[in-house]
């Protein structure tokens, strides 16, 4: 995933010793693999529609104000998992929220590569990375913008929790 390679990178980048990149990688690995819990349940108890179904079969929604296209396609494969929330929103909030705080900043400098895209993408900060990553679900057609923001803070709040209660600094 792009995300751990980001990861890496950084570690790398900041001659992190041994002791000091394990302590990040279960950072990350603890608060993103528990927003993914949280994620995921949500999604389950919602099971709400994703765009590559919904907007074809819009006619049948039972709303007057909604028109189908059924030649409406995403420009990605979408997963098959209900849409919200956005898990990639939830996923990517959590590693960000945790490398910055980590860092203790948020100007950290890295490139990630899109295997899909075969494009690099270079950033100043962890915040400009995730709003291109919560506004490229929208644009892809994989997720609408509620989910990605739902998602984004959900990946805060439970990141934000793991902070508080898992890896206080002793």
């Amino acid at each position: 995933m792009v995300e751990w390679s980001i990861t890496r990178q950084l570690a790398g980048a900041h001659h992190l010793s041994s002791l000091r990149t394990a302590r990040l990688l279960a950072l990350v690995y603890v608060a993103s693999t528990d927003t993914l819990i949280a994620c995921y349940k949500a999604k389950a108890h919602w099971n709400f529609w994703r765009p590559v179904t919904a907007i074809p079969l819009a006619g049948t929604d039972g709303n007057a104000a909604t028109d189908p296209d059924p030649d409406w396609t995403p420009l990605r494969v979408t997963a098959p998992s209900p849409e919200y929330p956005s898990g990639h929103a939830c996923f990517t909030t959590a590693v960000m929220t945790a490398l910055g705080s980590f860092f203790g900043r948020d100007d950290l400098t890295f490139a990630a590569y899109s295997p899909a895209s075969g494009t690099t993408r270079h950033y100043d900060s962890l915040r400009a990375a995730t709003a291109e990553l919560l506004e490229a679900r929208v644009w892809a057609g994989v997720h609408y913008r509620f989910a990605s923001e739902h998602g984004h803070r959900v990946g805060l709040a439970v990141t934000r929790d793991v902070l508080n209660h898992a890896f206080q600094r002793r």
